[in-house]
Parts: structure tokens; sequence; C-alpha cells
């Protein structure tokens, strides 16, 4: 279980040895936490030790039920109300701001409904759709989208979207965020899923919505060029594409992104 306090940041598991001795090891990455826990509410936490290459570097013992009543202390002690602004106080601005971008990573969870495990409408949207190859829409945080132009226009398409098959083993997201990689030179997240199975000339596709990771690499052979635009600009290139199928799933791609992007801002409000 991870704890965000106004007084640190704490891992709290049982590990084998807990078990018998009826405690639970409390870990953190900052020995302070741990010293500011057992004065404040834990005085019965064990000494703190280090490690060099354990993914916690500070840890301590306390027993289950001391713990258990020292969580619920730090429950009974909340009188402020705003946390971030608790911790700025108590922790300072650094580490407030450290755990400002925990809460926007985590906000994704309120923003996305396949990540509501209550819902059998989530749920059935957890599983991918079977297709027969799996692509990105990457949008950068300008709202722009990356567009690619495949080398000599293969396929028909003068403008698309990275997509490809599975190669043995992979999922559809690796899939999907290899070819990314590989047609349009980045490392990307995924944000989401577009709903529909979109059907092309040669096969279906799974899109999954992403966002950029770091500086681009150099992309392969079969894309001549990439274009960061605006999704207005997106359908004036799509639309150059003679191919009339791959032309007009492209476009529902683009439409079906217009009505992700819109929910999301609906749900932020």
């Amino acid at each position: 279980m991870w704890i965000i306090t106004p007084i640190g940041f704490f891992s709290i598991v049982q590990k084998p040895a807990d078990r018998a001795a009826n405690t639970l090891t409390i870990r953190a990455r900052v020995a302070a936490d741990l010293d500011a826990l057992r004065r404040t509410v834990l005085p019965l936490l064990g000494s703190i030790t280090e490690s060099s290459y354990n993914d916690y570097r500070f840890r301590a013992t306390a027993p289950r039920q001391a713990a258990a009543r020292a969580m619920s202390a730090l429950m009974a002690s909340i009188c402020y109300d705003n946390f971030k602004d608790e911790v700025a106080r108590v922790q300072g601005n650094d580490r407030a701001d450290l755990y400002h971008a925990v809460w926007s990573r985590l906000n994704v969870l309120q923003e996305d409904a396949s990540f509501d495990w209550n819902s059998k409408r989530a749920l059935s949207r957890c599983a991918v759709p079977e297709a027969t190859s799996y692509g990105g829409v990457l949008l950068n945080d300008q709202g722009q989208l990356l567009l690619r132009e495949p080398t000599s226009h293969f396929g028909g398409y003068a403008w698309t979207f990275a997509k490809g098959k599975p190669e043995p083993g992979e999922s559809p997201q690796q899939t999907a965020l290899r070819e990314v990689a590989e047609e349009m030179g980045y490392a990307a997240r995924i944000r989401g899923r577009l709903p529909d199975v979109y059907s092309g000339s040669t096969g279906t596709t799974v899109f999954f919505v992403m966002e950029p990771m770091g500086q681009p690499a150099e992309f392969q052979g079969e894309t001549s060029q990439t274009r960061w635009v605006s999704l207005d600009e997106a359908g004036e290139l799509i639309a150059q594409t003679p191919l009339l199928q791959g032309r007009a799933r492209d476009l529902q791609v683009l439409t079906d992104l217009r009505q992700w992007l819109a929910q999301r801002a609906l749900h932020a409000t």
C-alpha cells in the first residue's frame, strides 16, 4: 500500500518475515520520512536500515496494530482543505510539486473509463478487439497530430498513421508502440484507444491514442517524412490519399479522435 502524507511518502507491505512476527515493513525513499513517521504517530517503528540495491532505499518494521493506529492517527489529524498546500507548508514546495506531478499523471484514471473496473462497459473496453494490425495516433501537448508520408506513397496513401502487423508474442499495445517508433521515430505512451476496428484496403486496424516521449529518433525507410499538423490540417492531408477505402478509414479515425478528445475535455470540466 502506498501512503502519501504531509510528512512523507511510504510503501507498506508484509514481507515473509513479518507474518510470523505480526509486523509490517514500512519503506521510504527518504530516511527523514521514516523519522517523521516515528516522531509524530509511530513511536514503535523499529530501526531504519539502508539498502544500496532495493528500490526503496530505507525501511523499518513496526507491529501491525501500532502501524494501523498510526494510519488512523494521521487521518484524525487532518485539518487542512488542500493537501498539496499542506505538503508545501510541512515539507516545502519542491515536495509539493513532486506530489502534484503524481496527481497529474493519475488524473488519467477519471479521464479514461477503461480504468473503471466496476463498470462492465469499461471492462469490455479494456479487452482490445482482434484485428490484423495495430497502430498509433500520436498527439503532442499542443493538440497537434503526427502524420507520416509513406515512401513512394506505398499502398496508395498520401499521408496516414503508423500501423503494422504484430510480431510473434507481441500484445496489440506493443505492436502499436513499435510501429510508431519504427515509422515515426518516437517512443510513446498510450493514453487510450479509439472505439472501432477500422477496415482498410488490406485488413483491419485498431488504433491507440498516444503521446510522444522525449526527442524523436530516425524513422525507418518506409516513411519519407513526418509532419506535426492541426486536426484540420490533418484532414486536408489525409484527403489527398487517392485510395478510396484507405482515405475513408483515416478520415473516420480523425473523426473518432475528435470525439475522443471532446469527451475527455468534458470530463475535465
